[in-house]
């Protein structure tokens, strides 16, 4: 839970949609009126429901933020900066002129982008049209400014470094890792990341924890068919290539949450064939 979303990688794929978007990005920065101009917005939308299938076919049908499929329904395009404003600043008109820049667009289930209020009390979650910043007063207001220098509150898949921030605890939740803790702007990034993309959800926490049972009962059956002469006399059976096979699998990018199961299977590293074989092959 989250996957890097490397943009660079993604580009020659969807290449043959960004002139379209060009032309109505050109003519949503040429309309004056914001009325007209949110009319024009919406009127193109298709413009960026067509990255869908590109943008799923690389994540393998997984959710950016959260890193779930969803064969049920179709995944939303979210605008990392909305589009035709922002909860937490009203006066703010939206980043209409990142509306269709491909790059300030990501793949969500709708769990992590609709509005819901938290099964468990945590309050009403969804990205929707938020977009917190670390640093409020470096929010940028027009065109010409660009993204200017401001830090997203929310994780990004698309930033390696935000990714990085992540862990996951046996109980499923989400939590910063090691050397992020205590860390200013990693703390203020994953308290709101973790209501405003919902990534505690009840059905994705107990589904890590559902993936944590299943890797510790899979290292387990690992270590008991493990050989007991290391010299290399001993001849491994099957169940035992099963299991490291098993492990090496859940952590496959087209697997339900497999970067929680990296940190499951990584915190069984102890154990040296995990260590020396599972891990490194999977690196």
């Amino acid at each position: 839970m989250m996957r890097f979303i490397d943009l660079e990688e993604l580009k020659p794929k969807i290449q043959h949609l960004i002139p379209a978007l060009e032309a109505a990005r050109d003519a949503v920065i040429a309309e004056t009126d914001p009325a007209k101009r949110a009319d024009l917005i919406n009127a193109n939308r298709t413009k960026w429901v067509a990255l869908r299938a590109e943008f799923s076919v690389y994540s393998h049908g997984k959710c950016w933020y959260v890193e779930c499929k969803n064969p049920g329904t179709d995944d939303d395009i979210d605008h990392f900066r909305p589009k035709l404003g922002v909860k937490e600043e009203p006066t703010h008109p939206g980043y209409y002129w990142l509306a269709f820049d491909w790059t300030n667009l990501r793949l969500s289930c709708h769990r992590a982008n609709r509005p819901r209020v938290n099964p468990d009390g945590a309050g009403t979650g969804g990205k929707a049209g938020h977009f917190p910043l670390v640093i409020p007063a470096a929010r940028v207001f027009k065109p010409a400014a660009g993204k200017g220098q401001e830090v997203p509150a929310l994780l990004d898949p698309t930033n390696p470094y935000d990714v990085a921030m992540l862990t996951f605890q046996q109980n499923g939740e989400v939590d910063l890792s090691p050397e992020f803790k205590g860390q200013p702007m990693p703390e203020a990034k994953l308290g709101a990341s973790r209501l405003i993309l919902h990534l505690d959800w009840p059905a994705f926490r107990d589904a890590r924890v559902v993936l944590y049972n299943k890797i510790l009962r899979t290292v387990d059956r690992g270590v008991r068919e493990a050989p007991n002469d290391f010299t290399g006399n001993a001849v491994p059976t099957d169940a035992f290539y099963d299991a490291i096979r098993d492990l090496k699998n859940s952590m496959k990018a087209e697997e339900d949450y497999s970067a929680a199961a990296r940190v499951y299977v990584e915190s069984f590293k102890h154990i040296w064939w995990v260590r020396d074989v599972v891990l490194k092959v999977s690196a």
